[in-house]
């Protein structure tokens, strides 16, 4: 085979994967582009998560685009239909409801009880969204201030006037 033929095959490859990232990307569903976290009631407040965003322009600590995977964990691959995408609540569940079972294992419960409230320890997006935060501050130092605290995802309730 010539060189320019090798060329011309390598500049296909990379356009597939460059093409194939672009249509990865797209599969953020309309209307889903900045999501709402209230599962969990707690003092931290609400988190609105830029949906589109981890997905269109945020990396993993490894400088890698974030995936459907990444987050949705039951996930194989790309899905078929984004639309259908489950959902953390649609298995796992709080404390005191019954358990949800996927694969033929018990779901994780999104928090367990600590007296009145939450133990903030155990939900179930500490595991997935903190981690990953953590262990991308830790690749990119630069970033710490922008993903490292709490503040920066979940918003203050605002006190109610009298």
């Amino acid at each position: 085979m010539s060189k320019n033929y090798k060329w011309l095959i390598g500049l296909l490859v990379i356009g597939f994967f460059a093409l194939s990232s672009l249509v990865l990307a797209a599969d953020v569903p309309k209307g889903k582009e900045v999501l709402k976290i209230d599962i969990i009631k707690g003092k931290k407040g609400v988190v609105k998560f830029p949906h589109a965003k981890h997905v269109k322009e945020f990396k993993d600590a490894k400088g890698k685009a974030i995936t459907c995977k990444n987050c949705h964990h039951t996930l194989r691959g790309p899905p078929k239909n984004p639309k259908k995408v489950e959902k953390c609540s649609d298995c796992h569940v709080a404390e005191g409801q019954p358990q949800k079972t996927h694969g033929g294992k018990k779901a994780r419960l999104l928090a367990k009880k600590k007296g009145e409230g939450i133990d903030r320890k155990t939900v179930i997006f500490h595991k997935r969204c903190v981690e990953c935060h953590k262990a991308v501050a830790k690749a990119n130092p630069e970033m710490k201030k922008k993903i490292g605290k709490c503040k920066n995802c979940h918003k203050k309730k605002k006190k109610k006037k009298k």
